[in-house]
C-alpha cells in the first residue's frame, strides 16, 4: 500500500496531525510483518507437534525414511563451494529443503551434534553417526517439507516488494528452507554459517544448551519477541522470530527480510505535507536504520554515498557470489549524533531528540508523536556547506512493534510558516473623481495573487460606504495564480462637493471554505476618494435666481441644526464630565478596594512542592486575605515576597523549572540576607495565587494586582535566560522588561515603597534593581510597554488593556502625590539628591514622586492610538487631563476653613 497524496501542511497543528498518520501508517508496516512471524511461528508449532504424535504411533518407520532418501539430491553446480548440505525434494511439490545430516552414499556427510555442524569425510566415520542424529534430521526434514504452501499466506500477512526471502532457519537439527516461493536450486546456494538471523546475545540466551530456555521450562510462542538487526544487502532489515517444537523449546526460526528502500520510498521518501519534510528511523543508541534522500542532503549533504551511511566500518560483506575474504556479519550503519561533527557535516544536534523519544515521556507511533524545534548551524547547496543556520521542526515517536526504533519526521520551520501567503497590488487606491468628468461610475482594478504553496479560498470585506462596490467578493486561488478584484464607485456625483473619503479593503481567508484557515495574516488596500469643488452647475444657477428663498430657509434650518448641535455638544460635555469624575472616583478607591483576596503560599510548602503548581491545586494549603485590612494587617506582621516572572511555554509557566529554582533562590538570599524566619516568609506567584480555570475570578485577580505589589515586603523579578518551549523566542530579562503588565506590577510596588527591596533573580544571585542602570527608570513607563493585545489589533475586545490600567495606577499616583505633599508640609527643609543615576534617585518614595513628575505627559500619556483588526486606526483618550483633577493634598482643610 502507497501512502496517499497529503496536503500541504500550513500550520504547525496540521504538520504534526500529518507526521503523526504518517508514522502511524509506517509503524503498521513493521508491525504486519510481526504478526505474519507470530502466526508462522504458530503453525511451526502445531506441525511439530503433530509430527512428534505420528512418530510415537510408529509413522516414521525405515520405509518412511527410504522414501526421503530417494528424494535427496546435491546442490546444483552453479552453487561451486557456496553449497552447504543436501537438498530434500518433496515430491508433493512443497518446498525444497537444505538439510542436515544426510546419507553417505549421497557424498560427504553431515551430523548435527551441539552447536556445530561437522563433515564426516569418509565412510569409516558414519559409524560414530548416531542413528538418533539422522532420524531428528529426517524428521523435521518431514515436518517442513509438509507445511502448507506459504505463497497464499504471504499475500496477505505480507507487502510484495517489501517482504522478501522469507524462510525457516531450524537450529536442532541444521536445517533451511525457502518458504516463499517454489523449488529453485539456486535459491538453496547459500553460504553463511548456520546462524539464526538475531543478534549475538540473544541467540546464545535462546538456543545455548546452557540457557533456561533448555532446562525444565514450557515457553509459549508469545514469550518469545521477535528480533530486527540490519541485514547484510543495503537498505535490508531482518525480522525473526523462534519457533517452539512439541515440548515448548526453541528450535529454530522463521526469518523474512525488510527491504527498507522499498518501504521508504512508498512511505517516506513522498510525504509531501512540506516541500522540505524528510524522515529517518534510528535505534535507541541513534544508529540509523534507514534515511531518505532528503534528510540525508539535510544532515549529511547530498554528496555523502549511501555506502558511508549504512556501512560505516567498510567491510565488504558476504553473499553468495562472494563468500570468501568477507564477513557474514551484518551491516553496521553510521550514528545520527555524528552529524553534530560541523566540520564534515551539518552540525545538527539529535541528542536531545533521542533523550526525548527514548525517554520515560516518550510516546508511540500508534498514540502520538512529539516535536521539538532543532538548530541546524549549517545548510547545505547543491554539495557545499553553508554557515547559514536554520530551525527545523522535527517531530518523533517510537514504534509499537519495535520499541528500540524511533521515527523522526522534519522539515524547515519557514517551509510551513510560509506556506500561506498572498499580496495584492496596489495597497493603496487614489480616486479623483474630476479626472473622469465627473462620470457616474468610477472603475478600479486591484490584482490578488497566491503567493503560498496551498489553494487560497479568499474573501475580501470592503469599508463601510454604499457607493464602492467589489467583484468578485469570493473565490478560490492555487499557487501562484492571481486574479483581478474590480473596485467600483457608483454614484459619484451624488458625493459632496469638496468632501473625501478614506476606507480599508481587507483581502483574508474566507474560513468557511477548506484551507481558508491557513492564512491567519490578511491583505489590506487603502481606498481615499476625493471630490473636488464643481464649477457652475444647474443646482448652482437654482440658486442665483432663487437665492433669497434658499437663503431664508437655510437660516431656519441652520438655526435648528446649531440649536441641536449645541444641545448635543452640551450633553456630551457634561457626559465626558461625568466620566472623568467617575474614572477618578474609581482610581481613588482602587487603592482601598480588593477585586479578589489576595492568595499567598507560605515558603516551606513553596519548597516542598518542587515545582509551580496551579492555584487549583494549592488551594486548600494557601493564606486567603479578603480585604486591603486583612493585607496590610498580614504584610505587617510577616514577610511577603512578590515573585514576577513571565511564562516560557503556552501551557505551561515553567516547564524546565529554571524559574523555579531561581525563585528558590531568591527566598534564601533573602531569608539569609534580612535575617527573617522561614515560617514567617509567604510568597506570591502568578501560577498558584490566581485562578487558572475559571475566568470571571482570574480577571478579577489581574485587576488587583497592584494592590498585592504595592502591599509586599520585597519584590522579585525572575528573569533567568531560559528558550521558550514552543517558539524560537529566548526568554530573558530583556524581554520581561518590555511587557507592560510586568512594568505594572514593578510601579505599583515602587509607587508605594520605593525600591529599596526590589530585586532581579538571574544566574543564580539576586540583584537590587537600584544597581541596574536605567531598570527602574524603564519600569515608570508602563504604557510604552508591548500588550498581547496591541500586538493582536485587539481582535474581539472593545478596550485595550492600557484603559484597563489606566484606573490602578491613577489610583497609585494619587495616593503616592497625597503622601509625598504632606510629607514636604512636615518636613520643609528637606532635599532632593543632587547626584547619582536615575536608578539611584528612584531609591525612596519621595525620589520616584520627584523623577515621574518631571515626565508626566510621558508616565501617564493624554491619548494612545487603538487600532482595529481593519487596520484601521483610532485615536482614544488615555489620562487627558485626569492628573489635574486628582484631590490635591489640604482641598479638606481649605473646605473646612471656609
Amino acid at each position: 500500500q502507497v501512502l496517499k497524496s497529503r496536503l500541504e501542511a500550513c500550520t504547525l497543528d496540521e504538520f504534526l496531525e500529518e507526521a503523526w498518520t504518517a508514522a502511524w501508517e509506517v509503524d503498521c508496516q513493521f508491525q504486519k510483518t510481526q504478526n505474519g512471524l507470530e502466526l508462522l511461528t504458530k503453525r511451526f508449532q502445531q506441525k511439530a507437534i503433530i509430527s512428534w504424535n505420528q512418530h510415537q504411533r510408529g509413522h516414521a518407520s525405515s520405509e518412511f525414511a527410504n522414501m526421503l532418501y530417494s528424494n535427496l539430491h546435491p546442490c546444483p553446480n552453479s552453487c561451486g563451494r557456496n553449497c552447504r548440505g543436501q537438498m530434500y525434494i518433496d515430491p508433493a511439490d512443497g518446498p525444497a529443503i537444505l538439510m542436515l545430516p544426510q546419507p553417505d552414499t549421497l557424498g560427504s556427510t553431515y551430523a548435527y551434534s551441539g552447536a556445530h555442524v561437522r563433515i564426516l569425510n569418509g565412510a569409516g566415520e558414519v559409524s560414530s553417526v548416531r542413528e538418533e542424529e539422522i532420524n531428528k534430521g529426517l524428521g523435521y526434514a518431514f515436518l517442513v517439507g509438509h507445511l502448507e504452501n506459504f505463497s497464499l499466506m504471504q499475500k496477505y500477512y505480507f507487502t510484495p516488494g517489501v517482504h522478501s526471502n522469507l524462510r525457516y532457519r531450524g537450529h536442532d537439527p541444521a536445517i533451511l528452507t525457502i518458504l516463499d516461493s517454489s523449488y529453485n536450486g539456486e535459491s538453496m546456494c547459500v553460504g553463511a554459517p548456520n546462524q539464526n538471523l538475531i543478534d549475538a546475545g540473544n541467540y546464545h540466551a535462546v538456543f545455548n544448551t546452557s540457557s533456561s530456555c533448555h532446562g525444565p521450562c514450557t515457553l509459549q510462542s508469545d514469550d518469545m519477541p521477535a528480533y530486527w538487526t540490519l541485514g547484510r544487502e543495503l537498505h535490508t532489515v531482518g525480522a525473526s522470530k523462534a519457533t517452539l517444537d512439541h515440548r515448548g523449546k526453541p528450535m529454530g526460526t522463521v526469518t523474512v527480510d525488510v527491504n527498507m528502500g522499498v518501504l521508504g520510498k512508498s512511505f517516506l521518501d513522498s510525504l509531501g505535507f512540506s516541500p522540505s519534510v524528510y524522515a529517518l528511523i534510528v535505534e535507541r543508541s541513534g544508529r540509523i536504520i534507514y534515511l531518505t534522500p532528503v534528510a540525508r542532503a539535510f544532515i549529511f549533504g547530498d554528496r555523502v554515498e549511501e555506502d558511508i551511511i549504512y556501512n560505516v566500518d567498510g567491510s565488504v560483506r558476504c553473499s553468495t557470489d562472494r563468500p570468501h575474504d568477507c564477513t557474514w556479519k551484518p551491516r553496521k550503519s553510521i550514528k545520527i549524533l555524528a552529524a553534530a561533527d560541523k566540520t564534515l557535516f551539518s552540525g545538527v544536534d539529535f541528542s536531545p531528540v533521542l533523550e526525548d523519544m527514548f525517554g520515560p515521556s516518550g510516546a508511540n507511533c500508534s498514540t502520538n508523536v512529539l516535536s521539538k524545534m532543532v538548530k541546524y548551524p549549517k545548510t547545505n547547496y547543491d554539495g557545499v556547506w553553508s554557515n547559514t543556520s536554520a530551525m527545523h521542526l522535527v517531530s518523533f515517536c517510537t514504534l509499537v512493534s519495535v520499541p528500540e526504533w524511533g521515527l523522526i519526521i522534519g522539515t524547515t520551520f519557514m517551509d510551513v510558516a510560509d506556506a500561506a501567503s498572498m499580496a495584492v497590488a496596489p495597497e493603496e487606491l487614489i480616486v479623483d473623481p474630476s479626472k473622469h468628468q465627473m462620470q457616474e461610475i468610477i472603475g478600479n482594478q486591484v490584482t490578488l495573487t497566491n503567493t503560498g504553496r496551498v489553494t487560497l479560498p479568499f474573501q475580501v470585506d470592503k469599508a463601510h460606504a454604499d457607493f464602492v462596490h467589489i467583484e468578485p467578493q469570493q473565490g478560490v486561488l492555487l499557487p501562484d495564480q492571481s486574479v483581478i478584484i474590480h473596485v467600483t464607485l457608483h454614484n459619484v456625483s451624488a458625493l459632496r462637493s469638496g468632501t473625501s473619503f478614506s476606507g480599508v479593503l481587507t483581502v483574508r481567508g474566507n474560513t468557511q471554505k477548506s484551507r481558508g484557515t491557513c492564512f491567519r495574516k490578511a491583505a489590506h488596500v487603502r481606498l481615499s476618494v476625493t471630490v473636488p469643488k464643481w464649477s457652475w452647475t444647474p443646482v448652482q444657477r437654482f440658486v442665483i435666481f432663487y437665492g433669497e428663498w434658499v437663503f431664508g430657509i437655510a437660516v431656519v434650518m441652520a438655526t435648528v441644526v446649531l440649536a441641536r448641535l449645541a444641545y448635543t455638544l452640551t450633553r456630551r460635555y457634561f457626559q465626558q464630565e461625568a466620566r472623568k469624575s467617575n474614572i477618578v472616583s474609581e482610581a481613588m478607591q482602587s487603592t482601598k478596594l480588593l477585586p479578589y483576596p489576595m492568595v499567598l503560599i507560605a515558603a516551606s510548602e513553596f519548597k516542598r512542592l518542587g515545582r509551580l503548581v496551579s492555584h487549583e491545586e494549592v488551594r486548600h494549603v494557601s493564606t486567603w486575605l479578603d480585604s486591603i485590612d486583612e493585607v496590610k494587617a498580614f504584610c505587617s506582621k510577616n514577610h511577603v515576597v512578590f515573585v514576577s516572572h513571565q511564562w516560557t511555554a503556552f501551557d505551561c509557566p515553567d516547564p524546565t523549572n529554571i524559574q523555579y529554582k531561581a525563585m528558590l533562590m531568591s527566598i534564601d538570599t533573602l531569608q539569609h540576607q534580612e535575617d527573617w524566619e522561614e515560617e514567617n516568609i509567604f510568597l506570591w506567584v502568578d501560577f498558584s495565587s490566581i485562578p487558572q480555570k475559571h475566568s470571571p475570578t482570574q480577571a478579577a485577580a489581574i485587576n488587583s494586582l497592584t494592590v498585592y505589589a504595592s502591599n509586599v515586603s520585597a519584590f522579585v523579578v525572575v528573569a533567568p535566560e531560559v528558550q521558550h518551549h514552543q517558539l524560537p523566542d529566548l526568554c530573558n530579562k530583556a524581554s520581561y522588561q518590555q511587557r507592560a503588565w510586568c512594568r505594572a506590577e514593578q510601579l505599583a510596588h515602587l509607587l508605594a515603597v520605593g525600591s529599596r527591596n526590589m530585586y532581579l533573580a538571574e544566574d543564580g544571585e539576586l540583584t537590587p534593581l537600584s544597581d541596574i542602570d536605567d531598570w527602574l527608570t524603564q519600569s515608570i513607563y508602563v504604557f510604552n510597554g508591548n500588550l498581547t493585545c496591541c500586538r493582536r489589533k485587539h481582535e474581539g475586545m472593545a478596550k485595550c488593556d492600557k484603559e484597563l490600567l489606566r484606573t490602578p495606577m491613577l489610583g497609585l499616583w494619587a495616593q503616592l502625590n497625597e503622601r509625598c505633599s504632606l510629607d514636604r508640609k512636615e518636613q520643609p527643609a528637606r532635599r532632593s539628591i543632587a547626584g547619582g543615576s536615575q536608578s539611584e534617585k528612584l531609591r525612596r518614595i519621595d525620589h520616584v514622586y520627584e523623577e515621574i513628575s518631571k515626565k508626566l505627559d510621558e508616565v501617564f500619556p493624554r491619548e494612545f492610538n487603538f487600532e482595529c483588526p481593519d487596520g484601521h486606526v483610532e485615536k482614544r483618550q488615555l489620562f487627558g487631563d485626569l492628573l489635574t483633577r486628582l484631590p490635591q493634598p489640604g482641598d479638606d482643610q481649605e473646605e473646612d476653613g471656609a
